[in-house]
């Protein structure tokens, strides 16, 4: 059940139009330099990160970027509206602590 929800997830986030931006998503233990150069090596342009250092935010510049993006180790691949109204909650609840 777990592996059909992840499957579900992945296929299901993925940004209905990826040349407006997406969100790439890696392993929570990924750094800060790795997350860039595995976004950027699939094919786009590095904008931002996405609030944590394996969350990268790109302007895709191939067709084929998340299928690309998810052959380096990707674990999602989103809209970058759909990242922020996520972990808007979570990131002032986490400045509030601090």
């Amino acid at each position: 059940m777990i592996a059909s929800f992840a499957a579900i997830t992945r296929v299901g986030l993925v940004p209905g139009n990826p040349r407006a931006g997406v969100a790439v998503i890696y392993a929570p233990w990924t750094t800060a330099a790795q997350t860039m150069i595995r976004s950027v090596a699939a094919g786009a342009r590095f904008v931002r990160f996405g609030g944590f250092d394996f969350i990268a935010v790109v302007m895709p510049e191939r067709s084929d970027y998340v299928e690309r993006a998810f052959a380096g180790s990707a674990l999602l691949a989103v809209d970058p509206r759909v990242l922020a109204a996520c972990l808007t909650g979570t990131l002032s609840k986490k400045a509030d602590v601090l």
